[in-house]
């Protein structure tokens, strides 16, 4: 049995730099450099002087709650007052700040409920409808139901029911779960198990146990769950649980999720690690999140447009569904919608609870996953690009052939026993996962924890030199800022697909003959430093013999993001 146990690392978090105002101030508090949300929120009204000095002599940060006004009252946000010797560069700020910045403190506002727009994203990644998207935006803000109809001129029947469709589509049992979930993905966060007890302790001077209970109502569960997960009487959860709204000035357990929403952001924010805060990629990253059976999400993407041919691209066990730029426009051109979708314990995907690294078939588990995705869009048949991932793509054509149409497998991999090319650190890895398949855990935190833009750079640079193609494919900047964003998942710690994907990789077998695929296109580049592309094409014909294979002379490891366009080509065969 082999256990990810990614709490015993630090990861590089994300957030949405639309959900943090952000100004550089001068030793009397006043503004200097502001953020564009600062500025529009007005952040310099709540600017505490005597925080700010007292920051300023501190080598620790300052972090109290504050009441910001909106259009339904007033709430409680957070200000995080740090020296700027502090602050530069351990926060990587939104961008119109610098670290460059001058002396003197910072001030970050949280202004989630202040501004719409990435509560409105985090809704469209489950498909609400503008009318649901409207009644959850007013309940996030108003922190209650009743508050939320009255302010829209709604029954209060009418805005119930509506949240019952909203908790089917999100999985959300409770609307504190749902207000929960909505506030997290607006900051950006991955969904985390972190414990920020201590916050609301260190914050808001609640006690151990009634940050305990705070955090458990936060996420969903009711008083009676909360007692027995803590072993206490439900008449001390509902005591404390009074104390917790009397000293947060809180009147339901919705205002409660949304403010430890609010601490996890901090959190993250206090807890950066290696002098960088990841800030989520400007350009609009179509995600949307599907329910499992089992309570659990299912990450995916649609770049559309709306009335192509579905395709769906399969990631590698590396990369996450973040699909390369120039890939997605050359299916487009050809009239395919393109979709993809994070294998469970990638991306945003969650892992499927119970399953556990050598134990289970984690490509079966991604093929049930893309059925369910199937369904749910009401597609009978999808055709498939594979960036890797070809073990993926097999078993779902064992599980259910009839839904896939065309496939090509771009640079399938081989087993590892099946092919003793060994190159850079990515072949150094390769080896040793081969050779150690428990040790894999623990590799991948090791490399997780440690991925920067910078080193994710050289590693390329040193992995691809032999292979021309791929040498320019990593010199080029566009192509690795593709690959960054497709991997960048990976460094916030989301390590358990990984895990469970190399170590059957690394102890399965070969896998079973599979005729009849004529439909199927094999892409592979003349030159790869993981892969002699003879042995490459030599075991695939073996298990795919009416597949169609094509060597690309000219192209490398990198061909799905190089030659784009004879992916697309392929597909149209």
């Amino acid at each position: 049995m082999i256990e990810t146990d990614a709490a015993r690392a630090r990861f590089l978090p994300l957030l949405d730099a639309q959900s943090i105002a952000a100004a550089v101030l001068d030793a009397h508090g006043a503004v200097k450099m502001a953020s564009r949300v600062f500025s529009e929120e007005r952040g310099e009204r709540y600017i505490d002087a005597a925080l700010a000095d007292r920051a300023l002599r501190s080598a620790k940060p300052v972090v109290v709650p504050v009441a910001v006004e909106n259009d339904t009252g007033s709430e409680s946000a957070i200000f995080v007052y740090a020296s700027a010797v502090a602050a530069f560069p351990l926060w990587h700020l939104p961008p119109e700040l610098t670290a460059e910045a001058p002396a003197g403190k910072v001030v970050v506002l949280t202004t989630l409920a202040a501004r719409a727009g990435p509560i409105e994203r985090a809704c469209a990644a489950f498909g609400l409808t503008e009318a649901q998207i409207r009644v959850v935006s007013a309940v996030i803000r108003a922190g209650s139901i009743k508050a939320a109809a009255a302010k829209l001129n709604l029954s209060h029947v009418t805005a119930r029911e509506t949240l019952s469709e909203v908790y089917r589509r999100t999985g959300a049992r409770r609307l504190p779960e749902l207000v929960g979930l909505l506030s997290s993905l607006a900051f950006g966060l991955l969904p985390s198990r972190a414990d920020h007890s201590e916050l609301l302790v260190d914050v808001w001077g609640l006690t151990q146990k009634q940050a305990s209970i705070s955090l458990l109502i936060a996420s969903g569960a009711s008083r009676e769950e909360a007692a027995r997960t803590l072993g206490l009487s439900v008449s001390v959860v509902r005591k404390d649980l009074e104390q917790v709204f009397a000293t947060l000035r809180l009147t339901s357990a919705s205002e409660l999720a949304r403010t430890v929403s609010t601490m996890s952001m901090l959190g993250a924010l206090l807890g950066a690690t290696r002098g960088q805060l990841g800030f989520s990629d400007p350009r609009a990253e179509p995600l949307r999140l599907l329910p499992r059976a089992n309570g659990t999400r299912i990450a995916w993407s649609d770049y559309g447009p709306a009335g192509g041919r579905p395709v769906l691209i399969v990631h590698s066990s590396m990369t996450s569904r973040l699909a390369p730029s120039g890939l997605v426009a050359a299916l487009q051109a050809e009239g395919f919608r393109v979709l993809s979708i994070d294998r469970p314990g990638f991306g945003m995907s969650d892992p499927i609870p119970g399953l556990r690294a050598g134990e289970h078939d984690p490509f079966d588990a991604a093929a049930e996953d893309v059925v369910t995705l199937l369904d749910a869009l009401r597609l009978p048949t999808i055709d498939v690009v594979a960036r890797g991932g070809a073990q993926a793509v097999l078993a779902m054509a064992r599980r259910a052939p009839k839904r896939l149409g065309k496939v090509v497998l771009v640079n399938p991999d081989p087993p590892t026993s099946a092919d003793g090319r060994r190159h850079g650190p990515l072949g150094a890895f390769k080896e040793a996962y081969f050779r150690r398949p428990e040790l894999i855990a623990t590799f991948a935190r090791l490399l997780a924890g440690s991925l920067t833009r910078e080193r994710l750079d050289r590693i390329m640079r040193q992995s691809m030199r032999g292979s021309p193609p791929d040498e320019a494919a990593a010199a080029d900047p566009r192509i690795a800022e593709d690959y960054w964003r497709s991997v960048r998942m990976f460094a916030t710690g989301r390590i358990e697909g990984y895990v469970n994907e190399q170590v059957a990789i690394a102890r399965g077998g070969d896998p079973s003959r599979m005729g009849g695929l004529w439909h199927w296109s094999i892409l592979i580049g003349g030159h790869d430093t993981m892969h002699d592309p003879r042995h490459v094409e030599r075991y695939w014909r073996d298990v795919l013999p009416d597949s169609n294979f094509e060597l690309a002379l000219d192209a490398g490891r990198f061909l799905a993001m190089t030659h784009p366009e004879r992916v697309a080509q392929a597909l149209q065969r």
